[in-house]
């Protein structure tokens, strides 16, 4: 089709970075954040914001950790070599307290340049698996770095393509809903 391949690290809006890291007895139920951890991105299209664990952060940290539509939370260690690697997309309408957790990496996109949903969708097919299993370390687990996952290369046609793409794709899952 002639569309441009691109490493994702030309279409970051900042730097990608991994997450929050507090040791459990931490967590408590009035925290004034709602931590995000990888059970909360892994397998999904959209990062899950419900029910998450709670803990104190200071204004710094909050303003550091938090994550906002555009967004994609990388899974960058797992006991199994296929979790690694796959992106959930923080959803729209994404709280202002939400951080993320030190297993899982933030990959912050220039909304100006492409699509959360496309490039998401893209992190689950074997072009893009195959970047990312070939750049990953397994010992006991299974991990890949903020380089590993940048330097992965993704098909990148116009905006309003994407754009036509990310709203099939919204079709499909309400009609799966409703079905």
């Amino acid at each position: 089709m002639s569309w441009k391949v691109v490493e994702l690290s030309s279409l970051l809006r900042e730097k990608a970075s991994n997450g929050f890291f507090a040791k459990n007895d931490k967590y408590k139920a009035d925290g004034n954040a709602k931590v995000m951890w990888i059970g909360d991105i892994i397998n999904r299209r959209y990062s899950n914001t419900k029910g998450l664990k709670k803990v104190d952060v200071t204004d710094i940290q909050l303003n550091k950790y938090r994550i906002k539509y555009g967004d994609l939370l990388f899974c960058r260690s797992s006991l199994n070599k296929d979790g690694i690697g796959k992106a959930s997309v923080v959803p729209r309408d994404v709280e202002n307290n939400i951080i993320f957790e030190c297993h899982v990496i933030r990959i912050p996109l220039d909304l100006s340049k492409c699509i959360p949903e496309f490039i998401q969708v893209q992190s689950t097919i074997d072009y893009f698996r195959n970047q990312i299993m070939s750049k990953s370390k397994t010992a006991t687990m299974t991990t890949i770095g903020q380089d590993g996952i940048i330097t992965t290369k993704v098909i990148l046609p116009e905006l309003n393509l994407q754009n036509q793409f990310a709203d099939f794709v919204k079709h499909v899952d309400k009609l799966k809903f409703e079905m």
